[in-house]
């Protein structure tokens, strides 16, 4: 068979491909693969939004602390929200204490109460959910600031506005005599860095529970994509 007879036979081949094709088309027929992706991904897309179980999210929330890796991203997690947002609380708080007839206020003895005061649980557990790395690391710390907060507000406040029974009065002043015995100082400053650090552990496990629980929101690209999917979809039609 000459070279003349193979072109006209591949052209031939070619055009009749492409008539198949058009009918195939115009009956609404689509390739298997055609047909299959769009269905395959849009079942993707709803799984990966659909979130986890209850069981596997709490599973899956459990794990080995990286306490070298988190020690090694204590520098970065100081410059984020999860430091600076408590620390905030943390200096206004102490701030508007040390005010003149603030602590006689119910509104001041509760604002100490929760924020300063040991175990500083509040401040721990905010810190703890505003990170998803070193949650434990940045409750121990705030722990120990915490503490500096309630010796200055023990300090300079006005304790004589409030009554001798007063659990507030009774928190800061003892916390007072211990900042003057090292051994009793030593010992409060461990205890509040470890109840710091149980309090952020738990944030962490439970933002990681809370995440794995809460369906995953698409990015625009996703979006835009699925929505170009869909219109190819329809145009076929």
């Amino acid at each position: 068979m000459s070279k003349s007879t193979n072109a006209e036979a591949r052209a031939e081949a070619r055009r009749r491909s492409r008539i198949a094709a058009k009918e195939r088309a115009e009956r609404g027929d689509e390739p298997r693969e055609a047909a299959v992706t769009p269905a395959a991904q849009i079942a993707t897309g709803q799984s990966a939004q659909s979130g986890l179980g209850f069981r596997a999210a709490f599973r899956g929330s459990f794990g080995v602390a990286p306490i070298r890796d988190d020690l090694r991203q204590l520098p970065r997690l100081l410059r984020t929200r999860a430091f600076f947002v408590p620390l905030a609380a943390i200096v206004v708080t102490t701030a508007v204490a040390t005010q003149q007839g603030v602590l006689s206020t119910s509104v001041g003895q509760l604002a100490v109460q929760s924020i300063l005061l040991p175990p500083a649980f509040v401040i721990a557990f905010l810190a703890g959910m505003l990170t998803r790395r070193g949650s434990w690391l940045l409750g121990g710390i705030f722990g120990v600031i915490t503490y500096g907060g309630a010796l200055l507000v023990g300090s300079v406040g006005d304790l004589s506005a409030l009554d001798a029974t007063n659990p507030v009065r009774a928190f800061l002043e003892q916390n007072v005599a211990h900042a003057k015995d090292g051994g009793a100082l030593a010992g409060d400053l461990y205890g509040v860095a470890v109840s710091g650090i149980f309090a952020g552990a738990f944030a962490g496990w439970y933002g990681r529970f809370l995440r794995s629980m809460s369906p995953a929101r698409p990015s625009s690209r996703d979006l835009r994509r699925r929505d170009a999917t869909q219109r190819k979809g329809g145009s076929r039609r």
